[in-house]
């Protein structure tokens, strides 16, 4: 008898939709804080396996610079392209990468803040108020 509830289909499927429930319940649970979520770089950014090290510093490099070439054009030389040419010499990838790190860093700042705080405000909505009944 207990070989025939393993082998139904409808019960396994029925076991199997709680558990899913269950684990879905249990997530909701744990996710509710923005300070004791996980954080892990592989899920959000591009490593090839075996290659980390060196996308890490390609990413490093590359990604300040294009952001510092971005903020000298349409920032400081307002989308001219003959301002921006003017404004580039042979010793200005260090100056840009700089101005991009920043910029960077910036952005990295502003978004951290941004989850931060829809965090607190996902909480707080989903707490519900519980209304005082006297014993």
């Amino acid at each position: 008898m207990h070989q025939d509830f393993q082998d139904d289909p409808f019960l396994q499927a029925a076991l199997m939709a709680k558990k899913k429930r269950q684990r879905k319940k249990n997530k909701e649970i744990e996710d509710s804080s923005f300070m004791s979520k996980k954080v892990n770089l592989v899920d959000s950014i591009l490593f090839p396996d075996g290659f980390e090290n060196l996308m890490i510093t390609i990413y490093f490099i590359i990604i300040p610079y294009i952001n510092g070439l971005l903020f000298i054009f349409f920032y400081i030389g307002k989308g001219d392209y003959t301002v921006f040419l003017s404004l580039s010499n042979g010793n200005s990838f260090m100056i840009t990468w700089l101005i991009g790190y920043e910029v960077t860093a910036a952005l990295l700042l502003l978004w951290i803040a941004k989850l931060g705080v829809s965090s607190f405000i996902q909480s707080s909505s989903e707490k519900t108020v519980k209304k005082f009944r006297i014993p």
